[in-house]
């Protein structure tokens, strides 16, 4: 990769093919790691459009995401989940 990558590029690097049909896939991947609720809004209004987005979530559940909007969920949300599944 070279410059700045993006979202899709950064997940097809780990192998996840359902990647490659991502509304994110165009989107600069910062966004994705916002710093203000409003920048998360913005990411999860690109989510609740991805024809993906469990895939995503499932993924981001499983591999203990930490940091960022991953399957239309912030952090907390996700840990919420988790706490739940628990």
């Amino acid at each position: 990769m070279s410059g700045r990558a993006t979202w899709n590029e950064l997940l097809l690097v780990d192998e996840r093919p359902w990647a490659a049909y991502a509304a994110c896939r165009t989107v600069d991947s910062d966004l994705f790691f916002p710093s203000s609720d409003a920048e998360a809004r913005h990411a999860l209004r690109i989510c609740a459009t991805c024809p993906v987005v469990e895939e995503c979530l499932d993924y981001a559940l499983m591999a203990r995401e930490r940091y960022g909007i991953w399957g239309g969920t912030t952090e907390r949300e996700r840990r919420r989940l988790l706490r739940r599944s628990a």
